[in-house]
């Protein structure tokens, strides 16, 4: 059925179809039409004070609800701020959808001087989108948003990009707004499944290394079923963390690192089975993790899965159902192993997190953990503390642990944890920052505020990017240049929004503060004064 409806309506409608509920965004001048559409529909909208927050905070409700993410940005600016965030989310497989304008599209590029005028729109988002496409007609907006859809939810999930010209947007056309026919992920063909149990047959002993392809795909379950059968210790990526819960007798986490107890495991390992993991650099030392010859990898992306360590095997299909198929055959063939011993991983783990790096922060890492319920999640930013939670913090449930790990973008945590709380408005949500990533996105503190979000906003400060301070003085024999930071004091700032604010003298008044936090139903800054060694 064709409706008549003008170029913003149609966004709007295409939009409801696909029962988007959110999205986030800064009105402009370019993007009236679509707000004006907005208020007759039931879409609820964010208002962001900087388009990468609007990103950010999109990545942040894909993330927590495993639902596409909305964005909408102006022309030019808008969308070079947008940028940002779209390619954290692209790096990180976060489905986030960007619906952009345009000048009018017999102007667009020539670079006449029109308002918000870019050279080449669709190219910057090319770069950073799995998919992205232009309205040239009223009737194309809703088969775009559509196949937008589409493509989010086929094989490996990254951001989509609708450019919607100012012409198109303004015009009346007959348009039918449907939803776009979501494929299933894919499963995995049955004589792979049974190539894979020969193998797991004739192996000895195995270990399970899962990242965020299995947190995508809801493979908790079944990774720990299969764990349990196999005897075999579960280590994750940092994206991963999540895929079996961290106080599991079988579970490693992200505990990996050159020289780890846990390279025993690995060592003594004669197959691994890959979960949803490229196997990146960051993840294995620039491919160090000394991964057992024998190697079965499940990947829905047929290239990702042979980046980095050539597999064995490779199972192109979704990590969730593979696992399942494969914990299906391994029980009709009767097979259950014995591995390693509970006891066996409980003192690799134990080992492993003494010594690992950053262990010295272990009592703030608990009091977070203490502090947050077992379905809370935890929104980092990259700052040091961070860092040491991505081995430390023991993660219990899929989704309640984020990181930009791929682009590792300063000011990430506190818009992205906004849009997890709105995606997640029961859950407690804590975003962990550094004092200097704090001040890439602070702003987005109003956005907080205006929408009453309970927030314990956790800022770790040494008044320095301790990071690159470190850096500096391990290779530059301490010639530290444009690292020490001049910042505001965080608790009075807090004052200035109209918000609690408290300043964290040790762990334990950080767990009590959040705690505290977690009940507000504003924003509360904890300022946490920490001290690193260079």
């Amino acid at each position: 059925m064709t409706e008549r409806l003008k170029g913003g309506q149609a966004v709007v409608r295409a939009l409801a179809a696909h029962g988007v509920e959110v999205v986030f965004g800064i009105p402009g001048v370019h993007t009236l039409e679509i707000y004006d559409a907005l208020r007759d529909s039931p879409i609820r909208h964010i208002l962001a004070r900087h388009e990468q927050g609007a990103g950010f905070m999109a990545d942040g409700y894909a993330r927590a609800s495993g639902r596409p993410g909305v964005a909408i940005v102006i022309t030019g600016p808008g969308i070079t701020n947008v940028a940002t965030p779209i390619g954290e989310a692209f790096s990180d497989s976060v489905p986030v959808l960007v619906v952009s304008s345009n000048v009018e599209q017999q102007w667009a590029g020539r670079m006449l001087g029109h308002l918000h005028d870019l050279k080449d729109q669709l190219g910057v988002m090319r770069a950073v989108t799995k998919w992205n496409a232009q309205a040239t007609t009223v009737a194309d907006v809703p088969g775009l948003v559509a196949e937008a859809f589409r493509q989010m939810a086929t094989g490996r999930p990254r951001p989509t990009h609708v450019e919607v010209p100012l012409d198109v947007l303004r015009e009346f056309g007959d348009v039918a707004v449907e939803p776009a026919t979501i494929p299933s992920p894919p499963g995995p063909a049955a004589e792979e499944i049974e190539r894979a149990v020969d193998r797991i047959v004739a192996a000895e002993r195995i270990v399970i290394y899962c990242g965020g392809g299995a947190v995508a795909s809801g493979a908790q379950p079944a990774i720990t079923r299969l764990a349990e059968r196999l005897g075999a210790p579960v280590l994750t990526s940092i994206m991963g963390k999540g895929s079996i819960a961290e106080d599991h007798p079988l579970a490693l986490g992200n505990l990996w690192e050159p020289g780890s107890p846990v390279e025993e495991v690995l060592r003594a390992a004669d197959l691994a089975l890959v979960f949803g993991s490229k196997l990146g650099a960051q993840d294995t030392e620039y491919q160090q993790m000394p991964l057992p010859s024998q190697l079965i990898r499940v990947d829905v992306d047929p290239e990702e899965i042979v980046r980095n360590y050539a597999p064995t095997q490779a199972i192109v299909a979704d990590a969730a159902q593979s696992a399942c198929a494969l914990d299906e055959r391994l029980a009709a063939r009767g097979v259950q192993k014995t591995g390693w011993s509970p006891a066996a991983v409980a003192d690799v783990r134990q080992r492993a997190r003494a010594a690992a790096w950053g262990a010295e922060q272990t009592p703030y890492i608990d009091a977070l953990r203490a502090a947050i319920p077992r379905d809370g999640i935890l929104v980092n930013d990259m700052t040091m503390m961070s860092y040491v939670a991505c081995r430390l913090y023991p993660v219990y449930a899929p989704r309640t642990f984020f990181f930009p790990a791929g682009y590792g973008t300063l000011g990430y945590s506190l818009p992205a944890a906004i849009g997890a709380k709105i995606a997640r408005p029961d859950a407690v949500v804590v975003p962990v920052v550094g004092d200097g990533g704090f001040q890439f996105t602070m702003q987005e503190l109003a956005t907080a505020v205006q929408f009453r979000l309970g927030l314990p906003i956790v800022i770790f400060n040494d008044s320095t990017y301790t990071a690159v301070k470190e850096a500096q003085a391990r290779a530059f024999d301490r010639r530290y240049i444009a690292v020490d930071l001049i910042n505001p004091d965080y608790v009075k700032l807090a004052e200035a929004y109209g918000i609690p604010g408290v300043r964290a003298e040790s762990p334990d008044a950080l767990a009590e503060a959040i705690r505290a936090a977690a009940q507000r139903d504003l924003p509360t800054i904890i300022d946490t004064p920490v001290h690193f060694t260079y």
